[in-house]
């Protein structure tokens, strides 16, 4: 492979190790049958081995000046279709998916609004392995009462199974970030009946000021006698901060303050 003029402006960290790049295809649990959206294809080493091991492989990538590295995959590969243009513009349900897989390396600045558009674009994904800083993950994955724990914990554990299945240090990328990246697994479930969009905008403001009370927090959005109420009928003290409350709570305290 020629050289590649590398864009920090992009966040471009790509991999090359062909055992960790079949691992991540083996940790998104990729089979023949499955179709799979992949987010910051780069140079394709990662579509790759995503088209040996699907059915259907949908990739996009930004940076148009990398199509030198992808159209050469793509020749080789008839199970992929390449769009360069920015996901967080694309519009999902043209693409046809049928519960599909995503799978994605992509730039760290724009990891929550990739998630987001994920999970509010009404398409129904088997799974979603995203490679992100490592802090960012365990934030995902975090439990109540600790420090990593916050809005974007709770927003997405109200609706997908989080996991780590791997850490990848940052000597695995090339060029090398300053930070560890970890793989970060969302599996959808249905434990709750919420919408998505309202549910996140309450939790927003629940955790608007970390420092501060939830009941100080949601205060300028809610009358604070219905606050206490229903804090009350879940059994939490006036005082309590949000993030002692689980994501069982914050779904039933939005529902009673709805």
């Amino acid at each position: 492979m020629e050289k590649i003029n590398y864009k920090k402006s992009l966040g471009q960290n790509f991999i090359f190790d062909a055992n960790l790049l079949n691992a991540i295809a083996t940790d998104g649990e990729v089979s023949k049958q499955d179709e799979v959206l992949e987010i910051g294809a780069g140079a394709g080493t990662l579509t790759k081995v995503l088209c040996e091991h699907s059915k259907r492989v949908v990739s996009f990538e930004i940076d148009k000046s990398l199509s030198v590295y992808l159209d050469k995959i793509a020749s080789e590969n008839k199970n992929l279709e390449i769009y360069y243009e920015d996901f967080l513009k694309a519009d999902i349900e043209k693409l046809n998916l049928k519960n599909a897989r995503v799978v994605a390396n992509i730039p760290y600045y724009i990891t929550s609004p990739i998630i987001f558009k994920l999970a509010t674009s009404g398409a129904e994904f088997k799974s979603i392995l995203v490679l992100v800083q490592v802090e960012v993950a365990r934030r995902f994955a975090a439990n109540k009462d600790s420090k990593d724990y916050g809005a974007s914990s709770v927003c997405l554990q109200a609706k997908y199974h989080i996991s780590i299945p791997r850490v990848i240090k940052k000597e695995c990328f090339t060029p090398s970030p300053k930070v560890d990246s970890a793989l970060c697994k969302l599996i959808p479930h249905n434990l709750y009946d919420i919408d998505f969009d309202e549910f996140s905008s309450f939790v927003e403001k629940a955790f608007s000021m970390r420092r501060k009370t939830l009941m100080n927090n949601l205060k300028p959005h809610f009358d604070k006698d219905k606050i206490s109420s229903a804090l009350s009928k879940l059994g939490l003290e006036i005082n309590v901060r949000p993030e002692n409350l689980s994501v069982e709570q914050f779904v039933e305290l939005s529902k009673l303050l709805k």
